[in-house]
């Protein structure tokens, strides 16, 4: 056993991704509160495979960012529907639109800003429409919560259980950069056109997302401005190749996704099926991004829809909708701009 975790460093990762995922959701189940499982399961979903580093101190900022921008965006996405969709339609492009400009700070707010966007669409798109905002911030709060704990709790346990000398941090850091030092240089980038492309890409995209579910409601249009953020990137040059990517790791995992629902599968093989994407998940976030978002996209339909009657129209819907969510990206996110900026390579990628 110690040999086999020595061979795998992400241990603790895989096994905190697949407790804090699959934790939350056999609790509700048990209880009777599956959708109220599935809303904590989100903060796991969230924090999986950050905390990033070999010592506290280089694992703690990337857990605080995504869990502040999580519940933010969890408290974000219900207030805005909760006052009509046409506040929803109008606001979280412009809600986007803020949070990627303000993104351009640095490379760890690149990353916060589009965790808050996802979320944000997520969160208003629940179905929770009984819960207060807050109390999804709050459910979302103790998943993150969770799942932070046991990753920051599992990485000297599994080191103690190898018996192998702990890590020196790591040395090889970018150059640190002050405060207003960031503020300065991003104050001047929005003096260029180049840095408010992504803001203007990510905002297009979503007002086209928002047009396409205006057109054709009641089909799950929102997994269009899921698809959207999660291709959408601030680095043109490798928007084409993961647009790509995406599209062909989604398809499949939706296939796969239906092919499991088809079956009508107990709430038990469920909760096993979310264990073993969560534990995958980290494996691949680096490796294979169409693996990994043939992985992630059965992942977050298995948590949204748990507890529900599933159903092939809605696998079906979303495989459209993704497709239109990657046509959009690469149209109005990406052909256009890369003959404007043939060049621009922006740090703070967010993925």
């Amino acid at each position: 056993m110690p040999s086999l975790l020595l061979k795998f460093p992400r241990a603790h990762q895989v096994v905190a991704a697949m407790l804090g995922l699959a934790g939350p959701i056999a609790v509700g189940a048990m209880t009777g509160h599956p959708r109220i499982g599935m809303a904590v399961s989100l903060g796991g979903l969230a924090l999986s495979g950050e905390g990033k580093g070999e010592t506290f101190r280089e694992q703690m900022p990337g857990l605080i960012h995504a869990t502040v921008a999580g519940s933010v965006a969890m408290f974000t996405g219900p207030a805005m529907t909760g006052h009509g969709d046409m506040l929803a339609a109008v606001g979280i492009p412009a809600v986007a639109a803020a949070a990627g400009l303000l993104g351009g700070i640095s490379r760890p707010l690149a990353r916060a800003a589009t965790q808050f966007i996802l979320y944000t669409l997520i969160a208003a798109n629940l179905g929770m429409r009984e819960a207060h905002p807050l109390g999804l911030m709050l459910l979302f709060f103790l998943g993150a919560a969770w799942t932070a704990g046991l990753s920051l709790v599992l990485r000297p346990l599994f080191r103690t259980m190898c018996s192998a000398p702990p890590i020196p941090a790591n040395t090889d850091q970018p150059p640190h950069h002050s405060a207003g030092q960031l503020l300065r240089r991003w104050r001047n980038s929005l003096t260029h056109l180049s840095g408010w492309q992504y803001a203007i890409r990510i905002t297009l995209c979503l007002a086209a997302a928002e047009v396409y579910e205006w057109i054709w409601p009641h089909h799950h249009g929102y997994w269009v401005s899921v698809t959207v953020v999660i291709v959408v990137q601030r680095n043109l040059q490798a928007a084409l190749k993961r647009t790509l990517q995406r599209a062909a790791g989604t398809a499949f995992g939706v296939l796969l996704t239906g092919l499991f629902l088809l079956g009508l599968p107990p709430m038990w093989a469920m909760i096993v099926m979310i264990a073993a994407l969560s534990a995958a998940r980290p494996i691949l976030m680096e490796a294979n991004y169409a693996a990994y978002a043939a992985v992630m996209t059965p992942l977050v339909i298995l948590l949204l829809d748990f507890g529900q009657e599933p159903s092939w129209t809605v696998m079906v819907d979303r495989l459209a909708a993704t497709l239109a969510g990657c046509t959009l990206a690469l149209t109005l996110g990406y052909l256009m701009w890369s003959r404007l900026f043939p060049s621009v390579s922006v740090t703070g990628d967010s993925r």
